[in-house]
C-alpha cells in the first residue's frame, strides 16, 4: 500500500505556497520523498538523513525559485 499524502506549506518571497509529501521506495537505504506542487509538478529527492517534512519544505521552496509551484 502506498504512503498517502500529506499537506506541507512554506512561505516563499511573502507568499505562502502549499504542496504535498510522501516517501516512497522500501529500504531504509533507497527510500525517497516526493514533493507535490499545487499545479502538479513533482521533485523528488533522496531521503538521507533528513525529516521527511524538513526535506518536503526545502523541495517545495527549491520548486518555488524555480517558479513551478
Amino acid at each position: 500500500m502506498e504512503p498517502s499524502w500529506k499537506e506541507v506549506t512554506i512561505e516563499y518571497d511573502g507568499k505562502i505556497i502549499d504542496g504535498a509529501y510522501r516517501t516512497a521506495g522500501k529500504r531504509t537505504a533507497g527510500k525517497k520523498i516526493l514533493v507535490r506542487s499545487m499545479r502538479g509538478v513533482i521533485k523528488e529527492a533522496p531521503l538521507g538523513g533528513l525529516t521527511p517534512l524538513y526535506l518536503a519544505k526545502m523541495l517545495l521552496r527549491k520548486l518555488a525559485h524555480e517558479g513551478r509551484v
